[in-house]
C-alpha cells in the first residue's frame, strides 16, 4: 500500500503512482484541480493511453475541473473523507463532465 499523504500537493502529484490503468481503459480527460485554504495551488491529471501524468498548473482546457479546500481533498485522498459524502454535503464543487468525476475513483487505488 502506498504511504498516506501529508500534503495536498504531495498527493496530487503521486495519484498517477496510484492509477490502475485498467481501469481507465479508453479514458481520455484532463482533471483539473484549483485548491484553496492552507495549502492553495492549480493542478491537473492527464488521462490518457492508460497512463495518467501529475502536473502543477492549469490546462488550456480540462474535462473537469475540481474547486476544492486542500484539507477536504487531502481528506479524500487519505480515504478518510468519502468523495461521493463531500461533494454531496457541499465540501467541494466541479465544473464540466459529472462522467468523469463518477469515473475518476475507480481509476485509482482504493
Amino acid at each position: 500500500m502506498a504511504e498516506l499523504p501529508t500534503t495536498t500537493k504531495g498527493g496530487l502529484m503521486a495519484m498517477p503512482e496510484n492509477f490502475k490503468p485498467d481501469k481507465a481503459a479508453g479514458a481520455s480527460a484532463v482533471i483539473q484541480f484549483k485548491v484553496t485554504g492552507a495549502e492553495p495551488g492549480n493542478y491537473y491529471l492527464e488521462v490518457k493511453d492508460g497512463k495518467c501524468n501529475a502536473t502543477e498548473g492549469e490546462h488550456a482546457s480540462p474535462t473537469l475541473t475540481i474547486n476544492t479546500p486542500s484539507d477536504v481533498w487531502l481528506k479524500i485522498m487519505r480515504r478518510e473523507l468519502d468523495a461521493t459524502t463531500a461533494f454531496m454535503s457541499g465540501q467541494f464543487t466541479f465544473t464540466g463532465d459529472m462522467g468523469t468525476l463518477m469515473q475518476m475513483g475507480s481509476w485509482f487505488e482504493q
